[in-house]
């Protein structure tokens, strides 16, 4: 993938979880609409991220570091549907992407 796009798609992703993360500690107040907004399309970078990853990667440490960040997403998915709340298998989700664009902004010094 162009570095251009990744290194846009990283830094979106931090944002959107920082925006989240500070609305879960009220900092920010966003409305119920604009938060599923930012849940939606933060799951949406992670799957692309985590897929493009898998698929086109070298280090086999971040392919690693993606296959449990789709699995976690996949099945915390299943189940925070079911349960209607998150769990914890979203957290590890968000905490492994999280490392992951941030290694792969210092390791290309973004």
């Amino acid at each position: 993938m162009n570095k251009f796009i990744n290194r846009f798609l990283n830094i979106l992703l931090i944002v959107f979880i920082t925006l989240l993360f500070l609305n879960q500690l009220y900092v920010i107040e966003f409305s119920i609409d604009l938060k599923n907004v930012f849940i939606f399309l933060s799951l949406i970078i992670i799957l692309f991220i985590a897929t493009k990853e898998i698929l086109t990667g070298k280090s086999n440490f971040l392919k690693f570091i993606n296959i449990v960040t789709l699995s976690s997403i996949i099945i915390g998915g299943v189940a925070s549907v079911v349960t209607k709340q998150l769990n914890i298998l979203i957290y590890i989700c968000i905490l492994f992407s999280l490392f992951q664009c941030l290694f792969e902004l210092i390791q290309n010094k973004a």
